[in-house]
């Protein structure tokens, strides 16, 4: 037996901790690997005798995107270092950490697509594996609704960083 009687289901829930945590890695190297393609495709691609680059609504939404997944990638640190040091919180971090990692790389990746116009549809360029292998990340170890009522649950408990 594995811990005191009546724990198993408390033994279980705890070891998603750890799988979230790397769902949500999987998602920020997802989204870094299209938030590059976007920008590659960006500085190559032209446009009315410009290129893509230069327009500044796109370099807006290159920086939107990098900006959340590097929100999306400290996060994930916090809660690794919390899962690490068996921190009280942890639980409630690594959902949170999963939670906004996978839909914050589904959005760079969205985006990036967005940013090849047509091409980002097309397997001759990478983003468009990288929305689906990504999308899926939304599911896996807990669907985020899920993730929520975790998160939720534990700040009515008052368990839960504010």
């Amino acid at each position: 037996r594995i811990g005191a009687e009546g724990d198993g289901f408390k033994i279980a829930m705890a070891g998603l901790d750890g799988g979230r945590v790397n769902i949500a890695a999987c998602s920020i190297g997802g989204a870094r690997a299209a938030l590059e393609a976007a920008r590659d495709h960006l500085l190559v691609r032209e446009q009315f005798g410009r290129k893509l680059a230069e327009f500044q609504a796109l370099q807006f939404k290159l920086a939107d995107m990098a900006t959340e997944l590097e929100a999306a990638r400290l996060m994930v640190r916090q809660a690794a270092a919390k899962l690490d040091a068996g921190a009280p919180d942890a639980t409630t971090l690594c959902a949170m950490a999963k939670r906004f990692a996978t839909d914050a790389g589904f959005m760079v990746c969205n985006e990036a697509l967005q940013l090849h116009g047509g091409y980002g549809y097309l397997r001759d360029f990478p983003v468009e594996r990288h929305l689906r292998d990504l999308r899926v990340h939304q599911i896996l170890e807990g669907t985020n609704e899920i993730m929520r009522v975790i998160i939720a649950r534990r700040l009515l408990r008052g368990n839960a960083p504010l």
